[in-house]
């Protein structure tokens, strides 16, 4: 029979804090067979170069698609960071595999990680990202890493399956109110430094099978 089990992320400083983020530099090492990200787990995901967390604030852009805004922000304990990953053809709890397709669903409002070519980024003027509440193959990202697996806490990129862009956040270009501070999160050419994403905290699935007795 098939057993599913779940693995939630915890820290030397307690549930909340592990769970949500925390600024300690104490860090757990990953217990073996939950090292990689696996399909219907929900995640944070860091932007390498900034540390700031992947987020839909829930504000709707003022221009271009007017969907809502998706942002990176240092406040890792906030709850609208958490993704749902969702892999076609995937049992919950299998590895990623790198050069999957999968999406990343939003936990708070169901909306998907969601991209066009018709639509700009309000500041920077590359791609718009925009959390989408209805499915379609804008919402489609490759996973590129190295290894075989998509790994948790290792640096990956996130090509747009429909305009070949990659998932970009700029430290330096902020919004202003009512979301001051926050990163904007936007799709371009160059799979650089501004285009890393590592897996952090969340809720893991991992998979196993026993043979019924």
């Amino acid at each position: 029979m098939h057993v599913y089990s779940v693995f939630v992320l915890l820290s030397a400083i307690g549930i909340c804090t592990a769970l949500f983020g925390s600024n300690s530099n104490v860090v757990p090492e990953l217990e073996k067979g939950w090292e990689h990200v696996t399909a219907g787990s929900t995640i944070k995901l860091s932007h390498v170069k900034s540390n700031a967390r992947l987020m839909m604030p829930q504000v709707s852009y003022g221009t271009g698609s007017q969907q809502q805004a998706i942002t990176a922000h240092l406040d890792a304990a906030a709850t609208k960071g958490l993704w749902r990953v969702e892999v076609k053809e995937s049992l919950r709890g299998q590895p990623v595999l790198c050069g999957a397709q999968i999406r990343l669903i939003n936990s708070d409002t169901d909306h998907g990680l969601h991209s066009h070519s018709a639509h700009k980024s309000p500041i920077s003027s590359n791609q718009e990202v925009s959390g989408y509440d209805g499915r379609d193959t804008g919402d489609l990202w490759t996973v590129e890493c190295s290894q075989e697996k998509w790994m948790r806490e290792t640096p990956v990129v996130f090509k747009h399956v429909d305009t070949s862009k990659y998932l970009l956040s700029l430290p330096n270009k902020k919004f202003g109110q009512p979301i001051s501070g926050h990163q904007e999160v936007c799709a371009g050419k160059n799979a650089d430094s501004n285009a890393q994403w590592m897996a952090l905290e969340g809720y893991y699935f991992s998979r196993r099978l026993n043979e019924a007795k």
